[in-house]
């Protein structure tokens, strides 16, 4: 498939606002692309998302910094990636403004998937663990998001976990199956500071890159 469309997303998200954006962050036009996927990077600017409660890190620097990697992962791969935000900003002044500018991007014509990167929290701090959701009776989206549940467990070295149903803005508004990834719980005191760790975000990057091509690979046109 060809996808030329990443142009169109930088223009839009140029006239929302939105600051130029460090050159890792800046979508790259392939040529001849396998396949293209929507990636969400959680909340943003004056919407930092949770905070963690030891170190104070806020989830939307983390969300960018796990998501540009997994970026980077499927760009190895051939595979076109749209970006609802491309910086640490927003994409819009307020938070209707925001969801209005990302929902049509989710929506993105021609994309395979929708993937959502966030971080959890929880109010018992003993919990932790990556948790992946689909939107409730999407039987698709619960296709990717337990492979993505899949491969983190994997590679994490935990057990099976099934992918949970819910009703996220993220997976319910794409037309294209959708999974929304909680990386792990800023409320848990082990997995906030690991959060932060350069080679756990590639870890679990790398799973999600991996969960994501298993899925797209699977589920081609043969």
């Amino acid at each position: 498939m060809k996808y030329a469309v990443t142009l169109i997303i930088i223009l839009f998200l140029i006239g929302c606002g939105a600051e130029p954006a460090d050159e890792v962050h800046t979508p790259i036009t392939l040529e001849q692309p396998d396949f293209c996927v929507v990636l969400d990077f959680g909340h943003g600017g004056f919407d930092g998302g949770a905070v963690g409660n030891e170190t104070g890190v806020v989830e939307a620097e983390l969300n960018l910094a796990v998501g540009t990697l997994v970026m980077q992962g499927l760009y190895d791969r051939n595979v076109q990636v749209i970006l609802t935000r491309t910086s640490e900003d927003a994409i819009g002044d307020t938070k209707r403004e925001d969801m209005d500018n990302r929902g049509e991007i989710l929506c993105q014509e021609g994309a395979d998937i929708v993937v959502s990167i966030h971080m959890n929290k929880f109010t018992d701090r003993k919990v932790r663990g990556p948790m992946v959701y689909y939107q409730t009776g999407a039987a698709e989206g619960e296709n990717l998001a337990q492979s993505i549940m899949d491969a983190l467990t994997q590679a994490l070295g935990r057990e099976p976990r099934l992918a949970s149903a819910g009703n996220n803005f993220v997976t319910r508004i794409p037309p294209a199956p959708a999974a929304l990834v909680e990386c792990g719980f800023l409320s848990n005191h082990e997995e906030e500071l690991l959060l932060q760790d350069g080679d756990y975000q590639k870890q679990l990057a790398d799973a999600i890159v991996l969960g994501i091509m298993n899925y797209l690979e699977n589920n081609s046109e043969q």
